[in-house]
């Protein structure tokens, strides 16, 4: 009998989530609160550390579809062999039915199958439609077996590397195939996620795409009234973690040529991480302190002022598959919503967030030369530039509001249940 997800009960098991930043934690939540105000019931289990008192406070005065689940993740042996033995045991009690019980009593499991108890009692009384995984974390692995033990339908939302095949690690491998190929349903964020899904062999009619969401409060504020801020120059913004994964030294060393160029710009980063030293030494080699602004973590507010009053959204990101990387790209999104023409790299998930030619230009990967290119195109074609803003922004604000993804995602659930 099919389940029917019209106005159905969702329970999301989600480890990366509020006050978490990033991608992750604001995809599920958005999802979240478009799937309660088109109707549905939705449960959040919020995973976190028993320790993480302050986040416990946070989630429990959060919403009241929002509980802290707290769950002490199962500890390996310090020395070499004993955590080679447990990664055996891991791999039996994966791939073993029989074997699986009697893994779980032995002190090793002791953590994760008390969770797996606490949460058989939370479906009893919740009664799920469907399960969801806000993101694949292996850690979370024996829920997933509970599940299928059980029968019960679960999906998983892909976002980026955390489902490539990593084969240097066995038991890793062996408990992310476990749970992707155990779900009924799995939400890739975009075309370059799914081709990493493809990869395990899963049949077509098992993956989907639906892109990430962005808030409904970003939506509010870009269509409020507002009198754009006078400039003389040509401004760049970039939001996000400052981390190397998201290219901007690759916008600055472009920068520099648009300098020699004499295009009066410029460029404001908002956002904070371990690169920034570096990205800041790189801006006093070039020469540019007195046109790129670093301007750490930013309250929300700053950030809609930022977008309201910026020219185009740049970041070239690049694709390392071993580390986190642009997955989707929802920062263009949002910046869309405000009439912002995006330029980003090919790389990763970028071109499903930039239609290039339309909503912005995508440049090869690590080409400062390429990006420069396209940023002078932008400066010196206002018109193009406008007309891109305005397709970016009736995109982002039709295809990409909460509701609108929240009901793409139930239709597609619907299909596979």
């Amino acid at each position: 009998m099919p389940y029917l997800l019209s106005m159905g009960t969702f329970l999301f098991i989600a480890s990366d989530y509020k006050p978490l930043g990033g991608g992750i934690a604001a995809y599920v939540d958005n999802l979240v609160k478009g799937l309660i105000k088109n109707g549905n019931e939705v449960k959040v289990l919020a995973v976190v550390h028993p320790d993480e008192k302050e986040r416990i406070t946070f989630l429990e005065n959060y919403e009241n579809w929002v509980s802290p689940f707290a769950m002490i993740h199962d500890e390996r042996p310090k020395k070499w062999i004993g955590s080679k033995f447990v990664s055996l045991l891991e791999i039996i009690r994966c791939l073993c039915p029989h074997a699986r019980h009697l893994m779980e009593m032995t002190p090793f499991f002791q953590s994760s199958s008390h969770a797996v108890s606490i949460l058989k009692d939370i479906l009893a009384k919740v009664d799920p439609d469907i399960v969801v995984f806000g993101h694949l974390d292996i850690r979370l692995y024996p829920f997933a077996l509970f599940l299928i033990e059980r029968n019960l339908p679960y999906a998983v939302i892909a976002h980026d590397y955390e489902i490539s095949i990593q084969k240097s690690r066995i038991n890793d491998t062996i408990i992310r195939g476990m749970i992707i190929k155990g779900a009924r349903c799995i939400a890739a964020n975009s075309r370059h996620t799914k081709s990493l899904l493809e990869m395990w062999g899963l049949s077509k009619d098992k993956i989907t795409i639906v892109h990430p969401p962005i808030s409904e409060q970003a939506i509010d504020e870009s269509t409020k009234s507002y009198t754009r801020y006078k400039s003389e120059y040509y401004n760049l913004v970039t939001i996000c973690r400052l981390v190397n994964s998201k290219g901007i030294d690759i916008v600055l060393r472009a920068l520099k040529i648009m300098d020699e160029q004499l295009i009066p710009y410029h460029y404001f980063i908002g956002g904070d991480g371990k690169e920034r030293k570096i990205l800041e030494e790189l801006v006093k080699q070039l020469g540019l302190k007195r046109k790129v602004y670093f301007l750490g973590e930013i309250a929300e507010d700053t950030k809609w002022s930022l977008l309201r009053n910026g020219d185009v959204f740049v970041m070239p990101s690049r694709v390392n598959p071993r580390i986190s990387h642009e997955g989707f790209g929802l920062a263009f999104i949002e910046a869309a919503a405000f009439g912002l023409p995006g330029v980003g790299s090919t790389g990763g998930g970028i071109p499903d967030a930039v239609i290039h030619g339309e909503t912005g230009l995508l440049v090869p990967q690590e080409s400062p030369e390429k990006l420069a290119e396209a940023l002078m195109y932008l400066y010196k074609n206002p018109d193009k530039r406008e007309d891109m803003g305005k397709t970016a922004m009736e995109r982002a604000r039709s295809q990409f509001s909460h509701t609108a993804v929240a009901s793409h995602i139930q239709k597609e659930f619907t299909k596979r249940m």
